[in-house]
């Protein structure tokens, strides 16, 4: 009994609210019940964790009463808690707790005093963050279990003072046995030594690397990474081991494939050019020199490399002239790249001796001086050709007629007259000769030639031009080839153009490509095919017909002359030979080159051989038509004549002919519609076509004459020019 119990200054009333006070201040929710079971006071908080039901929540309110309406609301998850709580009350013998999950996901622990007069007192204590936190813990602890357990590296945690170990993981067991201290497992026990003295200092510490001793008494290289940690009071170590025999291995290999490979690698430290490692390659190349400085002539050259070096972190063939092994200069590039190793500024390189570059570059620029000089004289003929099939038609006429003239007249001024016009023609004729052969520097060479011979010679040419990281070369040369007859330098310098251009076109795309180069023979025609095909870009279906024109080039503007396929056009075209895209090729570019294959024999026929036959003389300048037309009557052959493509096929449809003499540029039909038509409707005629043109410089008339493949003659013609000619088509069948 306290002082305040008996002071008149206190009362009742102010005790109850100060209790009433109390009560409220708690965090628990307090009810109190008389003996009959009926609420006689409550805090606010044990209304609230009845918030369903808070409403009657009241003095008088029968706790069996309660309980119903505790069911009735929701508030019991299992109804089966009611009558635990109700069981834990009747039956308890002095203060009993029962834990209740509410409706409301809270959980609460509700404890049952009895009280000296019979009643009870309930008090609620919300515990659900509190189970929450145990829920956690209890998880965590089976995860950090579980991945110990299925964990492959070994954790060991051992007091720090002694190395007692207090925990093993499976993996650590399993590599170091049932042993008893961490001690144990360091083949040299300093180490351990050293690897705590360094977790005291930092706390930590990584990729600590040591040898133990495995419980078979193996030794095992492993990466240390230490933490310290408090346990039961103690100071401890917690371990965790990295296995490096794999990777110790893996190094030994490397080391292998370093001191094998006959790269010359170099590695060296940045400032004093001492040398770290060697490969086999290097003593090769610079003798066994034990500083880099004494590699180079000019010690210059050696500080403009590191300071790029230093740069940039990267050098990429770096060129500078250096002492080779025997003491001789020569020019060589390093690639190189710098980066830090146990503190200092360390440098790995490759070095190439640039000697077979060099030779190589300069027999290059040779070369492509010459396809210079090509193909400015190609590009010269081009432009000549329209002004020399001008020219050719009127001189024909001129040349012909004077010829004739000459031949029938008996008048010696006459005939003397006759001369000089047919000479003064003839000149004429040949200025456009002459200007028409200025394509070639130089009079071509033809000798029997091995076309895999080519193709080796042409790659030697390109190699350290084309061949690169970002670029592979492969070759398919069939064996056994016949010989080609061509001019050995230029069918070099046409192969040498075609891998140039695929190279290039795969360079401007930015990526690594391919390009094959392939010879075969070709079954078709008995003739030797070159293939020089690449990954590349590919070239648009719009312009596949306008790559041999000259000045027209796929590599946009100023990187491309656009002479290169014409001048091969043509180099291909005094072989007998002809260049063509294949239209059909999936991906990138496919180059395909025809040549016949030498036999020995001469195809030309006897000339002036005149039988009787039947002669179609295709040309729209009536004059050349009419004057071809009287040459060949009076050679004894049967002439009809058409002034246009028109005719022609019209007469063709009229009578069969034993050789159709015909024009190739005619404005409504030319010839190659002519030629084309014979073809669909006349196949057996084909073989009896010859072409008599002033435009053989043409891009048209060039590829249209590769892909017929007739005999042609050049305007003007003479007489016996024509007569032969056509003689030698007469040869080869009889009428259709």
């Amino acid at each position: 009994m306290n002082q305040h119990e008996h002071s008149p200054h206190v009362t009742d009333a102010q005790r109850e609210g100060v209790l009433l006070d109390a009560i409220e201040a708690l965090s628990e929710g307090i009810a109190v019940f008389d003996p009959e079971r009926r609420l006689v006071i409550h805090n606010e908080r044990f209304a609230e964790m009845l918030g369903p039901i808070r409403e009657m929540i009241a003095p008088g309110l029968r706790w069996e009463d309660m309980l119903q309406a505790c069911v009735a609301g929701g508030i019991y998850t299992d109804a089966a808690d009611r009558d635990r709580e109700w069981h834990t009350n009747v039956g308890g013998d002095g203060a009993t707790i029962v834990e209740i999950s509410q409706g409301d996901g809270r959980e609460y622990a509700v404890r049952y005093n009895p009280t000296a007069g019979g009643g009870f007192v309930i008090v609620r204590n919300d515990v659900t963050l509190s189970r929450q936190n145990k829920r956690l813990l209890e998880e965590s602890e089976a995860l950090l279990s579980n991945i110990l357990g299925t964990n492959p590296t070994p954790v060991v945690m051992s007091r720090l003072r002694d190395g007692l170990i207090l925990y093993r993981s499976p993996a650590a067991n399993a590599l170091f046995g049932e042993t008893r201290n961490a001690i144990e497992h360091y083949e040299n026990p300093s180490d351990r030594e050293t690897f705590v003295r360094m977790l005291r200092q930092d706390g930590e510490v990584d990729d600590f690397r040591m040898v133990f001793l495995a419980a078979d008494g193996s030794r095992v290289p492993m990466s240390a990474n230490g933490r310290l940690t408090r346990y039961g009071g103690e100071t401890c170590v917690v371990t965790a081991l990295v296995d490096l025999r794999e990777a110790a291995e893996r190094d030994a290999i490397a080391r292998k494939v370093v001191e094998n490979c006959p790269a010359p690698i170099l590695m060296t430290e940045a400032e004093s050019g001492r040398v770290l490692y060697r490969s086999p390659e290097i003593d090769r190349i610079f003798g066994t020199k034990l500083n880099t400085r004494d590699f180079y002539i000019d010690p210059a050259d050696r500080e403009g490399f590191l300071e790029a070096l230093r740069r940039d972190g990267i050098v990429l063939d770096y060129k500078a002239r250096f002492h080779r092994a025997d003491g001789a200069p020569f020019w060589g590039a390093i690639s190189a790249r710098m980066f830090e190793y146990e503190g200092r500024d360390v440098i790995v390189s490759y070095s190439r001796d640039m000697t077979d570059q060099l030779e190589a570059e300069i027999s290059m620029s040779q070369t492509r001086e010459r396809m210079f000089q090509n193909e400015k004289l190609s590009a010269l003929g081009g432009l000549l050709a329209n002004v020399a099939h001008a020219l050719n038609n009127p001189l024909s006429v001129v040349a012909g007629h004077a010829l004739m003239l000459g031949e029938e007249s008996d008048d010696p001024e006459v005939v003397r007259k006759a001369g000089r016009i047919g000479e003064a023609a003839e000149r004429c004729t040949e200025i456009v000769r002459t200007y028409l052969t200025m394509t070639p520097a130089q009079t071509p060479e033809l000798e029997p030639t091995e076309i895999n011979e080519i193709a080796t010679t042409a790659l030697d040419v390109v190699r350290y031009e084309v061949f690169g990281n970002d670029l592979s070369v492969t070759t398919d040369l069939a064996p056994d080839l016949p010989p080609v007859l061509v001019d050995p330098d230029r069918m070099v310098q046409v192969v040498v153009n075609l891998l140039q251009n695929a190279h290039a076109a795969i360079a401007a795309t930015g990526k690594a490509g391919q390009i094959r180069i392939a010879t075969g023979s070709d079954s078709s025609t008995g003739g030797i095919r070159l293939v020089v095909e690449d990954d590349g870009p590919g070239i648009p279906q719009d312009i596949l017909q306008r790559v041999f024109e000259p000045y027209f080039t796929t590599r946009g503007l100023g990187n491309g002359k656009g002479i290169g396929l014409t001048w091969c056009h043509n180099t291909l075209q005094g072989f007998n030979g002809r260049i063509h895209v294949d239209p059909g090729h999936p991906a990138g570019t496919r180059i395909v080159v025809d040549l016949p294959a030498t036999d020995g024999t001469d195809p030309r026929p006897e000339a002036n051989e005149a039988p009787a036959a039947r002669i179609l003389v295709v040309d729209d300048e009536p004059d050349v038509a009419d004057l071809n037309a009287e040459i060949l009557e009076r050679a004894g052959y049967e002439v009809t004549i058409a002034y246009s493509g028109t005719e022609a096929i019209e007469a063709l449809a009229q009578t069969g002919f034993d050789c159709v003499l015909c024009d190739l540029n005619m404005p409504d039909i030319d010839g190659r519609g002519v030629f084309e038509h014979i073809g669909r409707t006349h196949p057996g005629t084909v073989s009896k076509i010859g072409i008599v043109t002033g435009d053989t410089m043409g891009r048209a008339s060039q590829t249209f004459l590769l892909e017929a493949g007739r005999p042609y003659l050049e305007k003007p013609v003479s007489p016996t020019e024509l007569r032969d000619f056509v003689a030698g088509i007469l040869a080869g069948g009889g009428r259709s």
